[in-house]
């Protein structure tokens, strides 16, 4: 092979490059805080946040409800309970 047969691959241009980096960057943090929010929405809610939450009478009669049998709420049927209740 002569020098004049291999040509030299063009770099990629810089703009791209930091771009391509932003972009990985942020889907790397979107799957990190989607990851923090299905662990957290698995959790069982404080006792002291429960009664943060139950300010209205509709929340506290559907936390009533929802723990009936001893059963703890998860954070994502908290979310769910404040949906139905307009908070």
């Amino acid at each position: 092979m002569t020098q004049d047969s291999i040509s030299p691959k063009k770099p990629l241009n810089v703009q791209w490059q930091g771009l391509i980096g932003i972009g990985v960057g942020i889907l790397v943090l979107v799957i990190i805080l989607g990851l923090l929010r299905w662990r957290r929405d698995g959790l069982p809610v404080d006792p002291a946040e429960l009664e943060m939450s139950a300010s209205t009478p509709c929340m506290v009669q559907a936390i009533s409800a929802a723990t009936v049998g001893g059963k703890p709420i998860t954070y994502s049927q908290l979310d769910k309970l404040k949906a139905q209740c307009g908070q």
